[in-house]
């Protein structure tokens, strides 16, 4: 894990990303191409330094509240989430700023802001996507070694539509 200094946090197109690089290890990953140009090992999470503060520095300037992304690079809920909670605190940025949301994750820990997911939807739309690539749990840790187990995922996703 290293820090780096962005001076955006969204893309023109409104997708956020606050990491580069995942931990994930998914064999189908595409977000590890040589296109994206990282400068690092993937597995080697670059951290965008102040990331919250330039977010609401991008948001601010928005003319009109539209809908965020965040998940096609990097999963927002990487194990680092656990201590660094960068997430969450753009999660409330977007919730202030009656922006909507579109997050994809292959993880359970969603679930800790699942309060400020229903407050988002509450004033304007949330969607939450998550991949599920087989049923069969061994597999799936060959496939995806690092993330939640496809019944951890279901369980998040019925918890989502109740």
């Amino acid at each position: 894990m290293h820090y780096a200094d962005y001076k955006t946090i969204l893309s023109p197109q409104n997708g956020m990303n606050i990491y580069r690089g995942c931990t994930h290890g998914c064999i189908y990953c595409d977000s590890r191409s040589t296109c994206y140009q990282m400068k690092h090992d993937f597995e080697d999470i670059e951290i965008k330094r102040d990331a919250v503060k330039i977010l609401e520095e991008q948001l601010r300037r928005k003319r009109k509240p539209c809908m965020i992304g965040t998940g096609a690079m990097c999963d927002p809920y990487i194990h680092l989430q656990e201590e660094l909670r960068i997430t969450r605190g753009c999660l409330e940025l977007i919730e202030r700023y009656g922006f909507g949301l579109a997050i994809q994750t292959k993880s359970a820990r969603i679930l800790r802001d699942l309060d400020l997911l229903k407050a988002i939807n509450a004033k304007t739309k949330c969607v939450v996507q998550m991949t599920l690539t087989t049923f069969d749990e061994a597999l799936c840790r060959i496939v995806e070694p690092n993330v939640s187990t496809t019944a951890e995922r279901f369980t998040v996703l019925e918890t989502m539509r109740n």
